[in-house]
């Protein structure tokens, strides 16, 4: 047997299968904690499936500077809950998704690790050592709302491996693409391209654990140890990845042909699609790396003067849960009302706060790259006009003001008539529109060339008395054209 403690490594390799046993454990217990769960009737669900897609959704949505949504994981695995159970309705279907969600955060604990306990002994004495580890961890987003992202154990739970060198499974992975396509297999170069993908998530991710560490702390970074030689190392990793997956893609249009399966232009078409993907991230894991150097000198300049922190941690249970219950409830209110306000952040309310409003309006533009092309133009709908009275009230309406003659009629007797003319017909409103073609007479009298009449509403000083309207109350007149009183009525304005 190979001798376990020669150099002392672990040899026989154990400790990495021992975690990835571990990593695997926590969506495997979701298959046994289903019984648990007889009361919701959920049985008929595949739990480890549906952990499986979620993280599958976060890998694939989250990129180098934010997650995943919450509702979009939460609609990818309802969706394949929906397949396993059709016969249940979208709200269970929700449900088990947030369920699943929310376990593989492992929420309800301190910390949300997930902890195995594995033993090695590299110099002859074996020794107890707790592997920690997350799934998916939840991190602010550009909004403040909270995000998801997938860890590398999560990664390596897809992809089945624990504890190795991204960047070296990531060549492997490329090189198996390559050879795939080459012999025309497209169905498993297509199984191929998707772990590819992966791995080039997994890679991001790693860079951006390692860059996070100095904006955390720059005092616990070596710019030459730490971030400089990886920088350089990542910069040609990077390099030699995309030089690799675009000599891949330009194979693959011209390999179309010796394929040896029913090889259609659709499977072609989704391996250039991922292909591209790979591109695309790597190309912004590049441009993040690039800017390395500009964000240590920033974290270096604002962290100078800043002096450490000192934390004092309070025991919940003991120190204030335990005391707190031995008091009595009008001694421990006002002791729980200060440890909520204190230990409450405040909220800014939701009104424009002036200075943010003054900042904003200052801002330079933002120079535009002139690319049109990423511009999304709208797409408008036909929208149906809905006018907001009838064709029967307007013939109401001028009905009613056909009672107006030469010794004229009150707006307020007008508004009595609409009022009993709506309770008679159930028409509501009408006493709006009357209140608002009397008002437009007020200011353009209406001239009948059939009759050589003009209809108008003057004001002579009267006040409004009613229950829903103020102001004043017009007097509605109609005489000849010629001797219209409304030519000299007084340019006092009257308000409806």
């Amino acid at each position: 047997m190979t001798d376990a403690r020669v150099g002392g490594r672990d040899t026989l390799g154990l400790a990495p299968r021992v975690k990835a046993l571990a990593v695997a454990d926590p969506v495997l217990d979701l298959e046994r904690r289903k019984p648990l769960l007889t009361m919701r009737g959920w049985a008929g669900y595949q739990m480890e499936e549906l952990a499986l897609t979620a993280i599958d959704t976060v890998t694939l949505k989250m990129d180098f500077e934010d997650g995943a949504r919450h509702e979009d994981v939460v609609e990818a695995v309802a969706r394949v809950a929906g397949l396993q159970m059709p016969d249940r309705n979208n709200e269970e279907h929700a449900e088990v998704a947030r369920w699943i969600l929310d376990s593989l955060l492992n929420v309800g604990t301190v910390d949300r690790d997930f902890s195995h306990v594995y033993g090695m002994a590299p110099e002859g004495a074996y020794a107890s050592h707790r592997f920690s580890f997350k799934l998916l961890r939840e991190v602010a987003g550009h909004d403040g709302r909270p995000r998801l992202r997938v860890s590398n154990e999560a990664i390596a739970v897809l992809v089945g491996a624990v504890d190795i060198d991204i960047a070296s499974e990531q060549v492997a992975a490329d090189a198996k693409l390559e050879a795939l396509i080459r012999r025309g297999r497209l169905t498993d170069a297509y199984r191929a391209a998707e772990l590819a993908l992966r791995r080039t998530v997994q890679y991001a991710e790693y860079i951006r654990t390692r860059l996070e560490g100095m904006r955390r702390d720059i005092r616990s970074v070596d710019w030459i140890r730490d971030v400089q030689g990886m920088q350089t190392e990542a910069l040609e990793h990077i390099e030699d990845r995309i030089n690799a997956e675009s000599t891949i893609k330009d194979n693959l249009v011209r390999m179309m042909e010796n394929s040896t399966e029913d090889a259609t232009p659709a499977q072609a078409a989704e391996l250039i699609e991922i292909l591209e993907e790979c591109l695309r991230r790597h190309a912004a894991l590049q441009a993040n790396l690039q800017e390395a150097g500009e964000r240590f000198r920033a974290e270096q300049e604002r962290q100078t003067f800043v002096p450490p922190p000192s934390r004092s941690y309070v025991d919940f249970k003991h120190q204030l849960l335990q005391p707190t219950l031995e008091l009595p409830v009008r001694q421990a209110y006002p002791l729980l009302d200060g440890f909520v306000a204190a230990a409450t952040p405040p909220r800014r309310p939701a009104i424009v706060y002036l200075p943010d409003l003054i900042a904003g309006l200052m801002t330079l533009p933002a120079e535009r790259d002139g690319d049109d092309g990423l511009i999304v133009e709208p797409e408008f709908g036909d929208a149906e006009d809905v006018s907001a009275f009838s064709d029967e009230q307007y013939t109401a309406v001028t009905s009613l003001l056909t009672r107006a003659d030469a010794d004229g009629i009150r707006l307020s007797a007008l508004l009595k008539l609409a009022r009993r003319h709506t309770a008679n017909d159930g028409r509501g409103k009408l006493d709006h529109l009357l209140a608002l073609q009397v008002l437009g007479l007020f200011g353009a009298p209406r001239y009948d060339p059939e009759h050589g009449t003009t209809l108008a509403a003057l004001e002579d000083g009267n006040e409004l008395d009613d229950e829903l309207f103020a102001g004043n109350d017009l007097l509605v007149l109609r005489g000849p054209a010629a001797v219209n009183p409304s030519i000299e009525k007084d340019t006092k304005e009257a308000v409806v």
